[in-house]
């Protein structure tokens, strides 16, 4: 099972997304990328995974391109409204979902707004994922072995 998360700058909504499912299910193939990614994972975004147990300051943002001849079983893109705004490549995908989050770093200069902005996203996207994962993937998985 390939799925890719896809987002703008793949330094923050994505790479959280990515380590949080990955730790739901470590034999899935997981990717994360950006339309534009920046050189750097947010530290931010590090700070609140770290809070949770899960360790993202080796991860690098990657850029679409890499994976574009990939077919993914699904492509999950996160980002701010819906996904006609981030203007998304071809994707070869079967299946395709859009997890709405707001720039955390564009709502706000204060860092510990922030940091409490980066923890509800987080937490959000751990539900989504929660529900996707087992109401959605283990039945396909399932599915797939018999």
């Amino acid at each position: 099972m390939k799925i890719l998360f896809l987002s703008h700058s793949n330094s923050c909504r994505s790479q959280i997304a990515e380590s949080i499912l990955r730790k739901m299910d470590n034999s899935l193939e997981i990717y994360s990328a950006g339309l534009m990614p920046v050189t750097h994972i947010e530290p931010i975004a590090i700070e609140v995974m770290a809070e949770i147990g899960i360790r993202i300051e080796e991860n690098k943002p990657e850029k679409f391109d890499k994976y574009a001849d990939m077919e993914f079983d699904f492509l999950i893109t996160v980002g701010d409204g819906t996904p006609e705004d981030l203007h998304l490549p071809k994707v070869k995908a079967k299946r395709k979902m859009h997890l709405g989050f707001n720039n955390p770093f564009k709502e706000s200069k204060n860092p510990d707004r922030i940091r409490e902005l980066c923890r509800e996203i987080r937490d959000e996207i751990y539900v989504e994922l929660d529900y996707f994962y087992n109401r959605i993937l283990k039945k396909q998985l399932a599915q797939e072995k018999s």
